[in-house]
Order: C-alpha cells, then structure tokens, then sequence
C-alpha cells in the first residue's frame, strides 16, 4: 500500500494516476474510507478526487481515504491500494470564550497600584499548533486607568481607588475581552 498525507486547505483538488493508464479509458478508479463518495468524490475516468463540501477541522482533524486504479476489461487492481490522509487545516473560526463569567469581584479600597484583583482565563476551539488561530489576547474595555491586565491573565490595579472611585463601578463596568 502506497500513503500520502495531504493538508487540506480551503479546497481539496487531487489527482489519483496510474502508470497503467494510457488514457484509452481501461482504467476505473475508485475511492473508499471516510466521507468516499459524501464528502469525497473521485471521477473514475480521471482520477480527480475533489471535496464535496466545507469542512472543519473542529469537527474531524483528519480523513483516510483508499484509492486504486482498476483494470475497466478484467476488474482486477492495476497497482496496489494507495491510502491518503486528508489533513484539515484550520482557520480562525473560533471567538475565545470566558467559560466561568460573568465574574463578580471586591478590591479594598486604597489597595496598592499592582494588587490582583483576580484571574480569568478564555478558551478557544481553534488549532493552537497552526497559527494565531487559538491566540488569546486580554484588554480592559472599560474600567481603565484604574484596571489593567498582566501576561498571566491577571486583573490588576493600576490606580489607587478611593471610596468615591470605588462607588463609581458595578459589575458591568469593568469589561475584560479577548481577541
């Protein structure tokens, strides 16, 4: 058996190709495995296996397939089997989440410039082994100067609240997001 790893992109177009054929066509080719004749389609004259439909990498990493080209007069294998790993490349599908908010959290007030105020961490879906996709960047939307956010996902104090400060913000104020 003859193995070839592909990396699927936004379009899967391959050709599948016998020594044997002359292009009279006395060559059938044929495809089986996951998503053959679904997602996978091959044209039996040709050899051209194309994809079907869209496909995310989320939902399944990798596809096997099994091509082989057949004798059309006596329907006997011309080569043996050949097997095709169909690797899904992924794209940035995925918004990170915050799986455990909204977050509700105290600071004393004159607490020093610097003070955790707590921790939060997003998940996202997305390949963290290709790309930027999975990246997760932190910022303070609103609730600045007096809050920031630290490398480690720490909400911090970059001001000295007083009372009155203090007083100002509710739970929706201060807003953490990711990108």
């Amino acid at each position: 058996m003859h193995r070839a790893d592909y990396l699927l992109c936004a379009e899967l177009r391959q050709q599948l190709h016998s020594n044997s054929d002359k292009g009279d066509g006395s060559v059938r080719y044929i495809l089986s495995g996951e998503g053959a004749g679904s997602i996978f389609i091959i044209n039996e004259v040709t050899g051209d296996i194309h994809a079907t439909k869209s496909l995310d990498r989320e939902k399944k990493s990798h596809y096997v397939l099994h091509a082989q080209a057949i004798d059309i007069n006596t329907n006997k294998p011309l080569e043996p089997e050949s097997e095709f790993i169909i690797k899904v490349q992924d794209i940035n599908d995925n918004a990170p989440k915050f799986p455990d908010g909204p977050f509700v959290t105290s600071v004393p007030e004159m607490s020093e410039v610097g003070t955790s105020v707590f921790q939060v961490t997003a998940t996202d879906a997305d390949d963290p082994t290709y790309g930027n996709s999975a990246r997760v960047v932190y910022s303070v939307l609103h609730g600045q100067p007096y809050f920031s956010v630290d490398p480690k996902t720490v909400l911090v104090l970059s001001m000295v609240l007083k009372h009155s400060t203090l007083q100002y913000f509710t739970s929706p104020d201060i807003v953490m997001t990711t990108t």
